[in-house]
């Protein structure tokens, strides 16, 4: 009987039904977090600090700044945080003695957890929605109704998994950090790019989110590849690179037409010096080195080598995958043929969160809301070079032993954004979990890189 069941509730029919239990707990489980737990001021005055001084028509953004300096954002977030500022205060006593308009008053704050709380359910559902989008690949490569039924569960839990962060459910709707509404919006740019085959509007979702943060340019690699193969020439990918920069310019021309250099200078700080005692990623490392510019140049080196290291491998399984002609088609002006290409899911997904990875196992620092930026990946990045196609044929006990790696490479990491302040051990234990993710990705096959013609019908 249980057998039965097992094999009855992977069916597909069943996939949604698990969606929605997700979402549930989720609403759910949110909903109670910010009920009992006390929400803990971070960074919340600074945005409404921040905001209110950009609606009081200043615009050179070096005077742009609040308690925690200045600041170090793109014009969406003004507008964005600006109108979260609207929302938490239609319906409530705007005398403030501060100056923020009551924005920073318990009541406005539990508004804004409210809309938070949406916001991390709509992130669960689309990052979900990533997720069955390549289970359905993963389940159409499969060999036999048993071996199906285990893949679907496998990647069940990984969906689960994706739910149960203690960290991330803080940086929502505790903190209300801008890190989680720009995740949302690169998590639907995916989902355009992944599930729509929607290139240009994917685009236009992309530029929006770096224009929150711009910790999204982690991504931009991975989507450069894969606008390349998208549109096979250099000419149709200009185009699409076009629409990321027109958003920009159009987000930013208020700066743009008053003080450039202030804004360019501090909306993209490429060359921000961060804190020690925040840091979670290199704690075991003494300050001195830290914060010494050698330091940084290794690491901007090493990441580098690691992008050439998987760009050429995509370049070798795109040679194996799709032979040499076709794969040279992307280096060309212009496109030789009208042939649609549809990138398939799994492999559009799985290289932007690549990029985003790599970018991360080297940053100079981590902070704990920037977990957020990569904590969605990890089951994904995880399954995919465990638990693909080519790993049907594998024996019960290895698949078993992988998953128990996998999850405890999640745990790891999950372990080390929840000790505050962070130690030589805590860091020591994330940066063993990057390594071994970052061990698979290098030596893992590059999933499918197109749909056959006769399943994009």
């Amino acid at each position: 009987m249980w057998t039965k069941l097992y094999h009855n509730l992977a069916k597909p029919r069943y996939d949604h039904v698990w969606i929605v239990l997700l979402l549930i707990a989720e609403a759910l489980l949110s909903t109670l977090i910010v009920k009992r737990v006390p929400y803990t001021e971070i960074d919340w005055v600074a945005y409404m600090q921040e905001v209110t001084t950009y609606q009081n028509g200043e615009r050179d953004y070096i005077n742009i700044r609040g308690d925690t300096g200045p600041l170090v954002y793109p014009a969406g977030f003004l507008y964005l945080y600006g109108f979260f500022k609207d929302i938490a205060t239609r319906s409530i006593d705007t005398t403030d003695p501060t100056g923020l308009g009551g924005s920073t008053s318990p009541e406005a704050i539990r508004i804004i957890q409210w809309v938070f709380v949406v916001l991390y359910v709509i992130n669960s559902a689309v990052v979900l929605m990533l997720y069955n989008a390549v289970l359905q690949r993963m389940r159409q490569q499969q060999n036999t109704q048993s071996s199906t039924a285990t893949m679907v569960w496998y990647w069940r839990i990984a969906m689960g998994i994706t739910c149960l962060s203690k960290r991330v459910h803080s940086i929502f709707v505790l903190r209300l950090f801008n890190d989680a509404p720009a995740m949302i919006l690169l998590h639907i740019s995916m989902y355009l790019f992944a599930c729509c085959d929607s290139w240009a509007l994917g685009c236009v979702v992309f530029s929006l989110a770096v224009s929150i943060k711009m910790n999204v340019l982690l991504f931009a690699p991975g989507l450069l590849l894969l606008l390349l193969q998208k549109n096979q020439s250099l000419f149709g990918t200009i185009q699409h690179l076009s629409i990321c920069a027109s958003i920009q310019l159009f987000l930013g021309w208020p700066f743009l037409t008053t003080y450039p250099i202030s804004y360019i200078k501090k909306a993209f700080e490429f060359d921000r010096v961060f804190f020690y005692k925040w840091t979670v990623n290199w704690k075991f490392l003494p300050e001195e080195i830290f914060t010494s510019k050698p330091w940084a140049l290794i690491l901007l080196a090493c990441h580098l080598v690691v992008l050439g290291m998987l760009a050429n491998k995509w370049w070798q399984s795109s040679i194996s995958q799709l032979g040499d002609a076709n794969a040279r088609k992307p280096m060309r002006w212009t496109k030789c043929n009208k042939d649609k290409i549809r990138l398939s899911p799994e492999y559009v997904i799985y290289t932007m969160f690549a990029s985003n990875y790599v970018g991360i196992v080297f940053a100079r620092t981590l902070h704990y809301q920037f977990y957020c930026w990569y904590f969605y990946s990890l089951p994904m990045l995880l399954w995919l070079t465990s638990f693909g196609p080519s790993s049907s044929g594998d024996k019960f006990s290895k698949v078993v032993l992988s998953l128990v790696a996998n999850v405890l490479a999640v745990a790891g990491v999950e372990y080390a954004f929840n000790v505050f302040p962070a130690t030589e051990l805590s860091s020591a234990a994330l940066q063993m979990s990057h390594a071994y993710l970052l061990l698979k990705v290098v030596s893992s096959q590059v999933p499918s890189i197109q749909i056959d013609k006769e399943k994009m019908t």
